[in-house]
């Protein structure tokens, strides 16, 4: 899978951009706030159709479009090849007034057909590694969830439609827990949402259980490549109090009468919080480096080598399930590390069909990395590529 030629407009801080890509490396170095990171969650919006950085699709709209423009749109498209074929893929995002600020439509075309967002998900499959990264193991329950769900969410657009459900269904039974905790419903209403919450929770926590097996393995891999010497675990902390079933080798069924029961065994609590304590919605996953949490024992450098390897995992993860490599985003990956660090990184990502990088010093990467990568300055939301260029390169 890869990416030939890109286009941006109104996007971030790229007023207009149209650049051709080859396959391997290309390095994109300038100054901290040109555009680096906004190309690649540019791309990264095409696979996941999620924007970062942003409370609401219409921050995603270039600032002074958005004031200015009379409709402000911003527009990513992506022209490439799969192995299904030639891709088109391409996500406008329309912003509207509304009370509180403008608000973002978000609409999305695959190969000139317009398409549901859940759709086209996971067309182009892409991993970003970010800075923001070390919060996977740092922060809370949510961002490691977060890691699980985007890789599911490409490889399996069954995974997306449970997830939206089990929200739907999770909103309507806290609502009902609160009515009842003050005395304005019954505990039996409860049997309906508790049905449909166990059905598609059981499904996503299945899921869970059986990517995370695959991933910590593939994780551990990547780690001794990185961090010789040292030893990475992860494990599966599903939220099932009181079940002792072992989700990765169980049926979706047999999950979903666990949940199920762990719903029931709750139910007092729940009705005292007017929330539902047990499911997939508070999971966690147990991040350790030589035995210790890797939160509170492992240094900075070991934290971004930690989250590397989390993401050469999810990359060989989507390889694995799809047949395809999925295109590499590597955002400033190679800061706070030593020279050592950084080439054994730099050997570890070498070798993927296409992997876009950013970066501020030119000097971070070793000469046999930039030896046949295509070279990118970035400038003020424009690029300029440099010796050796690449054909048909246009850029504002």
């Amino acid at each position: 899978m890869r990416i030939r030629r890109l286009h941006i407009s109104d996007y971030r801080n790229f007023e207009r951009l149209d650049v051709d890509l080859a396959g391997g490396v290309s390095i994109f170095v300038g100054d901290n706030a040109q555009g680096k990171s906004n190309l690649l969650e540019a791309v990264y919006l095409l696979a996941t159709m999620r924007g970062l950085r942003a409370e609401t699709d219409a921050q995603m709209i270039r600032r002074e479009a958005l004031v200015e423009g009379v409709l402000p749109a911003a527009r990513v498209v992506a022209e490439g090849e799969t192995r299904d074929g030639p891709l088109r893929l391409e996500v406008t995002v329309v912003a509207r007034p509304g009370p509180q600020g403008p608000i973002g439509t978000k609409t999305v075309k695959v190969n000139g057909v317009a398409k549901r967002i859940s759709d086209a998900v996971g067309r182009l499959t892409a991993v970003l590694f970010t800075a923001e990264d070390m919060e996977m193991i740092t922060g809370p329950p949510s961002d490691r969830r977060r890691f699980l769900d985007i890789a599911l969410a490409q490889v399996e657009p069954a995974y997306s439609s449970a997830r939206s459900r089990f929200e739907r269904v999770l909103t309507q039974r806290n609502h009902l827990l609160k009515r009842i905790r003050e005395g304005e419903a019954k505990h039996d209403e409860l049997e309906f949402w508790d049905e449909g919450l166990a059905r598609d929770g059981g499904f996503i926590l299945q899921r869970r259980a059986t990517a995370l097996e695959q991933l910590a393995a593939l994780a551990s891999e990547s780690h001794e490549q990185l961090s010789p010497g040292d030893t990475l675990g992860m494990g599966y902390q599903p939220r099932l109090d009181g079940e002792s079933v072992n989700l990765a080798d169980a049926s979706v069924e047999e999950a979903a009468t666990a949940y199920i029961s762990a719903l029931h065994r709750s139910v007092g609590r729940d009705v005292a919080a007017g929330m539902t304590l047990q499911g997939p919605h508070r999971d966690d996953l147990a991040i350790d480096l030589n035995g210790l949490a890797a939160a509170g024992y492992a240094s900075r450098a070991q934290l971004r080598t930690i989250a590397l390897a989390l993401r050469l995992a999810e990359a060989r993860f989507l390889t694995d399930r799809r047949g395809e490599p999925p295109v590499l985003l590597l955002d400033d990956f190679l800061s706070e590390m030593d020279a050592g660090r950084r080439e054994s990184v730099l050997g570890a990502v070498a070798g993927s069909e296409q992997i876009l990088v950013t970066g501020t010093d030119w000097d971070r990467f070793t000469p046999e990395f930039r030896a046949g990568a295509s070279l990118f300055s970035v400038e003020t939301g424009s690029l300029r590529p440099l010796d050796p260029p690449l054909p048909r390169t246009g850029n504002s």
